[in-house]
């Protein structure tokens, strides 16, 4: 009985590895006829302007082998990037499900949507804001003149400010400043977005319109 079990099994074990090689085989064959069926006429007609004799089908046949390499290739190099995605994916989901990990990474996710994005871009600019009281500057973004009811219900022109907290700047609140005391910076929304991270340990190095070359604070406004 054991040498029967032994001889079955061996015999399904090579039938396993037989199985996929025979199909390999059997599906290449007929991806090879079917090119030739295809592209040998056409081809054997392009390359006889310039050949003549048997090297023409010889000649053909190897451009159709290339061509079916590179068929191959491209289907794998697809099936790659499926597959990558796929992993990506699930390791996604798995970080949305540890509980500390989730938050930071999903900040992450959004800081870069909101920020690196351009055609999704939520902030036009950054500026500085004196709050919570005068002589004191915060970091903020301009994301949209105030319109509507809030404007007509203003005296002054509104700007919508948000003032992100450090170092999590997915938090933080809504602000609407008058555009007179709105400090217009030159540094980029990724600039900004750098140095609220960073807790004002990056400061971004900008000459010009008062600011000073140490980045020791924004220069007062003008008529103030």
């Amino acid at each position: 009985m054991k040498t029967f079990r032994k001889i079955k099994f061996s015999f399904f074990t090579g039938l396993l590895m037989m199985v996929p090689l025979v199909l390999t085989a059997w599906v290449l064959y007929f991806i090879v006829a079917r090119l030739n069926a295809w592209f040998l006429e056409p081809i054997m007609n392009i390359l006889g302007r310039w050949l003549s004799g048997s090297n023409v089908e010889f000649l053909t046949k190897v451009v159709i082998f290339f061509i079916l390499l590179s068929l191959l290739t491209l289907i794998g190099f697809a099936a790659r990037i499926l597959f990558i995605k796929k992993i990506m994916g699930s390791a996604e989901k798995m970080l949305y499900k540890v509980p500390l990990i989730s938050t930071i990474y999903g900040g992450l996710k959004e800081i870069s949507s909101a920020f690196f994005d351009k055609d999704r871009s939520l902030f036009q600019r950054v500026v500085l804001v004196e709050y919570p009281r005068k002589g004191i500057y915060v970091l903020g973004f301009v994301t949209s003149d105030a319109e509507g009811e809030v404007q007509q219900k203003t005296k002054e022109h509104v700007i919508n400010i948000f003032l992100p907290t450090t170092p999590n700047p997915t938090s933080g609140m809504l602000v609407l400043v008058p555009r007179e005391d709105v400090i217009d910076l030159e540094m980029s929304v990724a600039e900004g977005m750098k140095m609220i991270i960073s807790g004002g340990a990056v400061n971004p190095q900008r000459i010009g319109h008062g600011d000073t070359k140490d980045g020791s604070g924004p220069s007062e406004k003008e008529g103030s």
